[in-house]
């Protein structure tokens, strides 16, 4: 295996019924798809909307890597409200069902905080959440890849549970990228890249060869996800950060 590189569906600022043509002609080998609150209303949530997805993927060889919940800014496993927490449930184990059925190995999970939950409060809320959805995610064979965490997947405790490790964002926060890398080794699923300070990668202030290196030593064999900017030119700065990682790679 080798590291391959994909680009969130964003980051190409195209919709999804051109987003696999347009990568292929980039050169990306996969994609990522993100849902909002609205998640419901979206291909990756009915049955005919997923299988045009899948061939869409099919038809130009460019694979759904991994699936991002951004709905959990609104639906978060912190919430004090429990008809909340119960849509959180439910968003994650609809997921699990969805990445199977599109060839998604990965589903981003964001860590989100809610507002009058108290810091320990909506941890334990998170560790409770995600180890009532962690058998659904195993049975069928999905990781659920949760973003900005600390020790919460080792109290969370399963093989389908893991790290979606964005280096971008410990450096905006004043953090060693190399360090974490360190620390999470094998727990670490799926990667983002970006460049802080940067539009395209290399302009901005992460030092990217030393996370690249970082990850290769770790073993790491996963997806690079490219969150980076679209700029006013996106296919043009998709054709440039590609080729920036894949010098490095």
């Amino acid at each position: 295996m080798k590291i391959k590189i994909g680009a969130m569906d964003e980051s190409l600022g195209q919709p999804w019924e051109s987003l696999f043509r347009v990568a292929a002609q980039i050169g990306f080998e996969g994609v990522e798809l993100g849902v909002g609150e609205n998640y419901g209303d979206t291909k990756l949530w009915k049955s005919g909307g997923r299988l045009e997805l899948k061939k869409s993927s099919d038809d130009f060889g460019v694979a759904i890597a991994s699936i991002c919940l951004h709905s959990y800014w609104r639906f978060s496993f912190a919430s004090n409200e429990e008809a909340i927490r119960r849509r959180a449930s439910e968003i994650a184990e609809q997921a699990a069902f969805v990445a199977s059925e599109v060839g998604a190995r990965n589903i981003l999970v964001p860590v989100t905080s809610a507002e009058k939950a108290g810091p320990d409060e909506a941890r334990s809320r998170w560790v409770q959440g995600m180890r009532s959805c962690a058998s659904r995610a195993e049975s069928f064979g999905v990781i659920y890849a949760l973003e900005n965490v600390g020790q919460i997947i080792d109290e969370i405790d399963s093989p389908a549970v893991k790290a979606y490790y964005d280096p971008g964002n410990a450096v905006y926060h004043g953090l060693d990228p190399i360090t974490d890398i360190k620390i999470l080794g094998e727990r670490i699923s799926q990667v983002h890249m970006k460049d802080p300070g940067g539009e395209l990668l290399g302009d901005g202030k992460m030092d990217i060869k030393s996370v690249v290196k970082a990850l290769k030593d770790i073993g790491y064999e996963g997806w690079i996800i490219l969150e980076t900017p679209a700029t006013g030119d996106p296919i043009g700065a998709g054709k440039k950060n590609l080729e920036f990682m894949r010098k490095l790679l």
